[in-house]
């Protein structure tokens, strides 16, 4: 297990380097920093190139790419290094908050849901609202596990309805042999495109907001939404637009920016906004 992680990891920032620097690289230079021989570096792009990755030695000329990656499998490639490499010295809160409620059965829970995924088997649970005591017993068809605002979260269909579940609320699992046709992972993505924080629902919500100085030197930068637009304005502010599933989540994070962002719309948006403020006023006086 050990090799296979090193040589993903290698693989991975191999191909990183060449899309970085194309053309600087030649099968040496990698065997000198890996410290492999050059039939190891010579498999690894052949291994890439499996992957539908077009990336080939022309000898003194160096390593390149000549065509473009695949979103799908750039998709594929990220969270694998990410999990080998970079979890490795990060803190990951979700997965300690997990193992903390949980312990060793955070194994059975996440490998349970992930096989019944992997096989499209429903799934019959015991599952503890957070605001709740009760415990309720739910049929699912899980779609993925995923990870939002500090939890490890299901996502899966319920009565017709695409939820969430935190997986830390789960007392019981058991697989149920029933089949069901699972969700496209189009339609996943197009679930979590318009999520601004870890809400996923069917509204859709079209935000402007306006950020005045010193805000726009921040944000124009940043990548809040997957999809959004921003436009430089002459008076130096920026005009932000996104499409969202919930009001609730962007007006909380409206409301801790503090001055300087203004909702142009919806109207809805604004009164959220204020509502909010002055709820938190509310708790100092």
């Amino acid at each position: 297990m050990r090799d296979l992680k090193i040589k993903i990891k290698r693989q991975t920032e191999i191909l990183g380097l060449v899309l970085a620097h194309s053309g600087k690289y030649l099968i040496y230079d990698f065997e000198e920093m890996f410290g492999v021989n050059d039939l190891t570096i010579k498999r690894d792009l052949q291994e890439l190139r499996s992957f539908g990755i077009d990336i080939h030695s022309e000898g003194k000329k160096g390593i390149n790419i000549t065509s473009k990656i695949p979103t799908e499998t750039l998709k594929a490639i990220i969270p694998q290094y990410i999990g080998i490499a970079v979890n490795q010295s990060s803190y990951d809160q979700a997965t300690n908050l997990f193992i903390s409620k949980l312990g060793p059965k955070s194994i059975s829970t996440l490998t349970q849901l992930q096989m019944c995924i992997d096989q499209n088997f429903q799934v019959k649970m015991l599952y503890q609202k957070p605001e709740e005591k009760i415990v309720e017993e739910r049929i699912l068809e899980p779609h993925c596990i995923f990870q939002g605002d500090k939890h490890w979260r299901l996502l899966a269909s319920h009565k017709g309805s695409i939820k969430q579940f935190l997986l830390n609320n789960i007392k019981t699992i058991e697989k149920l042999e029933k089949k069901f046709k699972p969700i496209s992972q189009k339609q996943i993505d197009e679930i979590f495109g318009t999520s601004f924080k870890c809400w996923l629902g069917n509204e859709r919500y079209t935000v402007r907001l306006k950020f005045l100085p010193p805000w726009p030197d921040r944000m124009k930068p940043r990548q809040l939404m997957e999809f959004q637009k921003v436009t430089e304005e002459p008076d130096g502010s920026i005009i932000y637009e996104t499409v969202v599933n919930s009001l609730n989540e962007i007006a909380s994070w409206i409301v801790s920016r503090g001055e300087g962002v203004v909702v142009l719309e919806p109207e809805s948006l604004k009164k959220l906004v204020i509502k909010t403020a002055k709820d938190v006023i509310n708790n100092y006086k």
